[in-house]
């Protein structure tokens, strides 16, 4: 029998006895792996006595019924159906409150792209009302309108802080005085992060 080019799905073959039998399994298959919410990712062993709909991302040297199926998904309905991931799947992890896809060889966490980077700067006194900007600091495939955010490398004393991409591959950071008296700041490392659009 052939099957469905993502999911692989069995399909229902010509004059083929018994078709709900094929037609049910590729419904369980769905409903684990159209929204795939694993339970865990970091056993190799299946459970002794999983749920019907109980779905796993198997982990490295599996064991049992999964033998020879790391990084596969796993769901059980009265047996376990087992697929082998395709580039660009995602699964919701119960226990770690995560999403993960797969890269085409291992399951990682999805996270939102960030790139760093660091200015060693001494603002010093800093006049009620006035503000100051940094020089420019290197974060290398920053664009405008990416998101910037700053870390300040010690306490401000009220002083409100904010970065900004300014240029491609760049970031300035810059400190506003609205506490009501001159504060001065010492020199220190700032971090600025640069969160993709």
């Amino acid at each position: 029998m052939t099957t469905s080019p993502n999911l692989s799905l069995t399909y229902i073959a010509s004059s083929q006895a018994q078709k709900e039998v094929t037609h049910n399994a590729a419904l369980n298959d769905l409903d684990f792996l159209a929204k795939t919410s694993v339970i865990d990712t970091t056993i190799a062993t299946p459970p002794a006595s999983p749920n019907t709909g109980d779905a796993y991302i198997i982990a490295a040297s599996p064991t049992g019924a999964w033998t020879g199926f790391a990084n596969c998904v796993a769901g059980y309905y009265g047996g376990w159906s087992i697929k082998t991931p395709v580039a660009g799947w995602t699964a919701w992890t119960r226990g770690g409150n995560r999403v993960l896809y797969y890269t085409g060889s291992a399951w990682a966490l999805l996270t939102t792209p960030k790139i760093d980077g660091t200015v060693v700067w001494n603002p010093g006194a800093i006049a009620t009302s006035a503000g100051m900007t940094s020089s420019a600091l290197t974060v290398t495939g920053a664009a405008l309108g990416d998101l910037a955010i700053v870390a300040a490398p010690y306490d401000l004393q009220g002083v409100q802080a904010t970065a900004y991409v300014n240029a491609a591959n760049s970031a300035v950071i810059r400190l506003t005085n609205l506490t009501g008296s001159s504060v001065t700041l010492a020199s220190g490392t700032w971090r600025v992060r640069v969160i993709k659009a």
